[in-house]
């Protein structure tokens, strides 16, 4: 099992052996389904009417995400990799409110130990990762995208001597969890690597 200390090592790789990634099945719903006329102007016959009834249309609800949702989804994703940073510098007090702006539970508590273990070492994470977020896909109050991460320049240095102690990697596969809450507000709830290599040809 990998300890607390392990989570800020490569600063966004935040697998945990213990949990597998299962890539959820696409969602097959029609986003449109038509009564065709004809199924009207029967059930008109049997009532007595001459008149066909026009066909209706029914509109079901979809996993595609509309520009806004999307949006939002992503923009609270990017965000939590500087809200990472500024946790890193705050008062352990600070850390939590700031986190709680983008990260819900379980995240939430892991990345305030992993800060915590990275600072009792006296480090600090450099850098920001290039991020390649792709399939979004939200389902209500819940939402996913991967990203494939290009973390050559992030790392963890010393915090009184600057000088790199270690690096990231390319191509990093993440899936990204998040939550939308009461106050309709989107989270990050979890982050894991997949297994799955990471095809993106940035």
């Amino acid at each position: 099992m990998i300890d607390d200390s392990m989570w800020w090592i490569n600063p966004y790789w935040l697998r945990d052996p213990k949990v597998r990634v299962v890539l959820p099945r696409k969602s097959v719903l029609p986003l449109v389904v038509v009564v065709l006329a004809a199924t009207g102007a029967a059930v008109a016959c049997q009532s007595g009417s001459t008149t066909p009834t026009p066909a209706r249309t029914v509109v079901l609800p979809s996993a595609t995400p509309t520009p806004t949702e999307k949006d939002a989804v992503l923009a609270v994703y990017r965000a939590m990799y500087p809200a990472g940073r500024r946790a890193e510098q705050a008062s352990p007090k600070q850390r939590r409110p700031i986190l709680a702006q983008v990260a819900t539970q379980p995240l939430l508590d892991r990345m305030l130990r992993g800060i915590t273990a990275l600072r009792a070492t006296g480090r600090v994470t450099y850098g920001m990762p290039v991020l390649h977020e792709f399939d979004v896909r939200i389902d209500g109050d819940r939402a996913t995208l991967h990203d494939c991460q290009d973390d050559r320049n992030t790392g963890q240095a010393d915090d009184k001597t600057g000088e790199a102690l270690l690096r990231g990697t390319e191509k990093v596969h993440l899936i990204i969890s998040l939550r939308r809450g009461m106050d309709r507000a989107w989270r990050v709830s979890q982050m894991e690597q997949s297994d799955e290599p990471c095809l993106s040809s940035y």
